[in-house]
């Protein structure tokens, strides 16, 4: 492999810069040095030299200020330290521009007459996939086939000047196909280019010309589908088209004959209208996806989602769009203006009350998936805002600490309306993977925020008994267990207690929210009808082995990886499992937060120390011990349910109802019921 080439570009400018300057005046220096010289009648060899180095500097001024725009024009370029840029040449199979014009002139001729004549084969496409990433190549041939003819020989590679029963069928046009990936990827490479190495200033514009006629459409599509774009390239190319949509809004009242259409005979080429042919550059072009949803004049986001009409699944394609834009940045670094994660979070907030709209729902009906995967990223988001009950505007938590329930830094947070929320989730989780993907993460969410306080709880409590043991400095270890279990108690109800019982209680609100817009039957009826029920119980089943997760941003894998061990190992037939109580999804909800506040309570010490035992402990009765067939801890913590025999659970459910348990246990166990009143009262019916 070539080594990487290093360049810092300001100080390379800089050299050739002054090696232009120097190149034009050291021969005149020597001339005058020269003339001086011979009238002093001095013999002196050497300022001739200066025009001979003079000419060798210009000489070299094309190589270096090509190998700075190659650089730059390279979109995996890597920053260094210093201002230097890295980056691998060995791509660049053209040195200079002019050795890319001439393989471009060659290859475009090739080409050209290929598919003129239907005879376009698999090495001409090999051959011009080998440039795919050669800026001087990119630009020459670009330049060489202009977009009026680019498009017209894009539409010629699937044979539309041919008798429609001549046109290849789509298993037939792998050559084709390849051969338009790899004009997107050259158009993306070229869009990069700087100095020399770049397209005219007007390309996008005549890359638009007559895009309502169906052939330049598809071709569009095409080119803007599989390249990296440059970003100022590709948002001023996707403005123009939403300008052409504005001006040209699509009719898809209209007939569409399938054999004027372009592409394989066989198969529709989708939504053809101006913004179809953007939408998949957007959902690969996240930055630019955002810029252009955000734009204060075009206001774009609104038309696309509840204007525009959307032909064949296109409606999937903006919804990657969106959800692209949503997710691919959060932070809270920058402040508004210049962060993308700010601008995340205010797309989100849109998109939501967007949603909740049954007019853009009608519209979006194959968005349901990517709703689900943005209202998964901004949970703590979604479980703020179900607990309010304002008439909140969409906007964004600008607040140094979005999510004030948890530690550690958040990324800008997203506002939502408790009510519209509501109702784009119950028409999202019509699709069981947008249901199981926010269920999981609010699941994940819920662990951790219980764990967290759990631990504030177990800190106060060391705290405590480290003051009383110095207080009582000949206090029997008897003694201390004693006051340990009192402070334990004590504690539990007030202060880091009182924290706990109201985020169970919070927690639970968000979940019957969750659980009522999936509108989830009971189990008489989901074991006929409703596959989401029995997935949604061993959800609950599960959620106790979920890991907390670390402090800091809640995003990313750690939702996938939530949804993959709670749906990854469903068990089907497990209804004669099910426990008393849960048979419906709130019941099964509500065991869950018992369940997950115990185990999260465990893990901490809160129901005392097993090794004395105390009273709220498991170990403080023979049946519930090790070696005992109801034993259900291993290594000092809960089973989960969905992991425990007949016996541990019975023995389980029995520890968890015991009077002395309620020592401990009473006050977030009432808080997990309040939560579930709390939200029947405010949200019934909202979404159902």
């Amino acid at each position: 492999m070539t080594p990487p080439v290093g360049i810092d570009p300001a100080l390379m400018t800089q050299l050739i810069n002054g090696m232009k300057r120097a190149s034009s005046t050291l021969p005149d220096i020597g001339l005058q040095v020269e003339r001086a010289l011979t009238t002093l009648g001095v013999a002196l060899w050497g300022p001739a030299q200066l025009s001979t180095i003079g000419r060798q500097l210009h000489d070299q001024i094309p190589t270096l200020q090509g190998r700075l725009d190659l650089i730059l024009a390279t979109p995996d370029r890597r920053p260094g330290e210093d201002g230097v840029l890295w980056a691998d040449e060995s791509p660049w199979l053209s040195k200079s521009p002019s050795e890319g014009a001439t393989a471009a002139t060659a290859l475009a001729a090739r080409l050209r007459a290929q598919i003129a004549s239907h005879s376009l084969d698999a090495e001409s496409v090999a051959e011009l996939e080998r440039h795919k990433n050669d800026p001087f190549f990119a630009v020459a041939f670009l330049t060489l086939i202009p977009p009026r003819d680019l498009k017209s020989l894009i539409a010629r590679a699937y044979s539309y000047d041919l008798p429609p029963g001549d046109r290849p069928l789509l298993y037939d046009t792998a050559t084709q196909d390849r051969f338009l990936t790899m004009l997107s990827t050259l158009l993306g490479t070229a869009s990069h280019g700087v100095g020399r190495t770049r397209l005219a200033a007007d390309y996008a514009d005549r890359l638009i010309e007559d895009i309502d006629h169906p052939q330049d459409a598809f071709a569009v599509k095409r080119l803007l589908q599989d390249g990296d774009f440059d970003h100022t390239f590709l948002l001023t190319l996707v403005r123009k088209l939403h300008d052409q949509d504005l001006a040209h809004p699509p009719d898809l009242s209209l007939p569409r004959d399938p054999w004027t259409l372009p592409g394989p005979r066989d198969i529709s080429p989708g939504d053809l209208s101006p913004m179809g042919a953007a939408l998949i550059a957007l959902a690969h072009h996240p930055a630019v996806a955002q810029d252009f949803f955000t734009d204060p004049a075009r206001k774009p986001l609104a038309y696309l989602m509840r204007t525009h009409p959307w032909l064949g699944d296109a409606d999937a394609d903006l919804g990657w769009a969106i959800q692209a834009a949503t997710t691919e940045f959060r932070d809270h670094d920058l402040p508004p203006g210049g962060s993308r994660g700010y601008k995340s979070a205010l797309i989100a907030s849109w998109a939501v009350r967007f949603w909740s709209d049954p007019k853009v729902q009608t519209n979006l009906p194959s968005t349901r998936p990517h709703l689900g995967t943005i209202l998964s990223q901004y949970i703590g988001d979604v479980h703020r805002d179900a607990q309010s009950f304002t008439d909140k505007r969409p906007g964004v938590e600008t607040s140094a600490n979005a999510d004030k329930n948890l530690l550690g830094g958040d990324p800008y947070g997203a506002k939502f309306n408790a009510k519209d929320m509501k109702q784009a989730m119950a028409w999202a989780f019509e699709d069981d993977d947008a249901f199981r993907k926010v269920t999981a993460a609010h699941g994940l969410y819920a662990a951790r925020m219980l764990d967290e306080l759990a631990a504030k709880i177990e800190a106060e409590v060391e705290a405590d008994v480290t003051a009383w043991r110095q207080s009582h400095p000949g206090a029997t270890r008897q003694q201390l267990d004693a006051a340990r279990q009192d402070i334990l108690e004590e504690r539990m109800s007030r202060s880091g207690g009182a924290e706990f019982a109201r985020a169970a209680r919070g927690l639970s609100a968000t979940t019957w929210m969750i659980t009522d817009a999936a509108n989830i039957s009971g189990i008489e009826k989901a074991k006929a009808e409703d596959a989401r029920f029995s997935a949604f119980r061993e959800m609950t089943e599960a959620v106790v082995g979920l890991a907390p997760g670390p402090p800091g941003k809640f995003i990313g894998l750690l939702v996938d990886t939530a949804k993959g061990e709670l749906f990854g190992k469903i068990k089907p037939g497990r209804e004669k499992q099910a426990r008393l109580n849960a048979d419906d999804a709130l019941g099964a909800a509500k065991h869950m937060f018992s369940d997950l506040t115990a185990a999260t309570m465990m893990r901490h010490g809160l129901f005392g120390d097993g090794s004395v035992p105390a009273r709220t402990h498991p170990y403080r009765h023979k049946d519930f011990s090790p070696g005992a067939a109801g034993h259900f801890l291993v290594n000092g913590e809960i089973k989960p349910w969905d992991e425990m025999n007949a016996d541990q659970r019975e023995s389980y459910d029995e520890w968890l109802h015991l009077n002395e348990t309620g020592r401990v246990f009473d006050r977030p166990d009432a808080a997990i019921e309040i939560g579930f009143d709390k939200a029947t009262d405010y949200h019934a019916g909202s979404g159902s």
